[in-house]
């Protein structure tokens, strides 16, 4: 059942704040999340390897893969 309310993830928080801090090309560049949500994320895509992951995590992993698209962009604006 979906209440309509959208997971917040760590990953979310630590890109926002990231972004919040005008941070400059070469620290866009460099930007990597942290070892946390990396694990995060590798566990996220291990269970959906294994067929195991649930829907609640499969938001989640959508919105992982979202940030690190949104990432590469970024750093590709940053290399400009």
């Amino acid at each position: 059942m979906s209440t309509g309310a959208q997971l917040e993830t760590e990953a979310e928080h630590e890109f926002a704040r990231f972004l919040a801090s005008q941070p400059l090309p070469a620290e866009i560049i460099v930007f990597h999340p942290s070892v946390h949500v990396t694990e995060r994320m590798y566990e996220l895509v291990e269970a959906d390897r294994d067929g195991t992951l649930r829907e609640v995590e499969r938001q989640e992993l959508e919105t992982y893969l979202n940030i690190e698209h949104l990432m590469r962009l970024v750093k590709a604006e940053a290399h400009r």
